[in-house]
């Protein structure tokens, strides 16, 4: 294996689909298992001990909410995209029905995964291919606010130049919302240029969203990433929802809570409003209420 056949087996892993929703669980796994690799972790890791708890949490944060999620799904299913292997899997038996065991028999079994001995030794030569395969599974699967503090946390450098920004879509939300955050007014600007006023998808452009401005919100650099990270959404009425996870101080307060339940400011054309086929979808797959 070399380079550029484990960047094309990345590409091609096989997402789980049902209709519109986000499935993140293969993406995490493997951001959590590169940078455990940064870190100078072996080859394998025990899925009871060192896969469940952390990707559990990553899914928590970064994955569409959801009653449960289930870590043991990516972590038998990346056998079947070339690169993943598992160590003690011939003493398990996939449920009828179901193409992975149960969680139990992968504790009790002592199953272990990680990449395969050539990807492995590739990454182990190449460190620097750590970064840039991490880069490429946030860029394919979050938006760029989120895709920062993933890396943050998972101490991921993003160092590539990004992929490009549709210029049109951004000055086309802005002047539609007048170059004002449709939740809090802000509108700061340096002689004429807009500061920390931001164009938001309200569906990922990574889950098909298009760049047209009725798929779009101009906000500032905090509600953008608060509106990325599930932390508001806006309803059929167009009004603010905050989840209840939010918290801190005073200042919190004022920036959100505030504005919970009110209208947000809108385009003067009709036309320009959020579609409702979006508002839903961000609801369902990414606010956290």
């Amino acid at each position: 294996m070399n380079k550029q056949s484990l960047q094309e087996a990345f590409s091609r892993i096989t997402i789980w689909k049902k209709g519109e929703q986000r499935a993140p669980h293969k993406p995490l796994l493997l951001l959590y298992v590169l940078s455990e690799y940064k870190k100078g972790h072996q080859r394998f890791f025990d899925f009871g001990s060192e896969i469940q708890g952390p990707l559990l949490e990553l899914l928590n944060s970064f994955g569409p909410s959801r009653r449960s999620h289930y870590p043991a799904m990516p972590f038998w299913r990346l056998q079947g995209d070339g690169f993943w292997s598992l160590k003690n899997a011939e003493r398990c038996s996939p449920r009828i029905g179901s193409k992975e065991p149960p969680k139990r028999e992968l504790i009790d079994f002592g199953v272990a995964g990680g990449f395969d001995e050539a990807a492995y030794q590739l990454l182990k030569d190449k460190p620097k291919l750590l970064d840039k395969l991490a880069q490429y599974l946030l860029e394919a699967h979050f938006p760029e606010s989120v895709q920062d503090i993933i890396a943050n946390r998972l101490g991921f450098s993003l160092t590539e130049v990004r992929k490009e920004r549709d210029p049109k879509f951004r000055q086309s939300v802005l002047r539609a919302y007048n170059y004002q955050c449709a939740v809090c007014g802000y509108n700061l600007k340096h002689d004429c240029i807009p500061v920390g006023l931001e164009a938001a998808h309200i569906k990922w452009k990574q889950s098909g969203g298009p760049c047209s401005v009725n798929n779009g919100l101009a906000l500032c650099s905090l509600h953008h990433a608060a509106f990325d990270m599930g932390a508001i959404a806006i309803d059929e009425h167009m009004k603010l929802l905050v989840s209840q996870g939010v918290n801190g101080n005073n200042i919190v307060e004022r920036l959100f809570w505030d504005f919970a339940g009110k209208e947000i400011e809108l385009p003067k054309n009709k036309g320009d409003y959020p579609q409702d086929s979006f508002i839903y979808w961000h609801h369902r797959e990414v606010f956290r209420g």
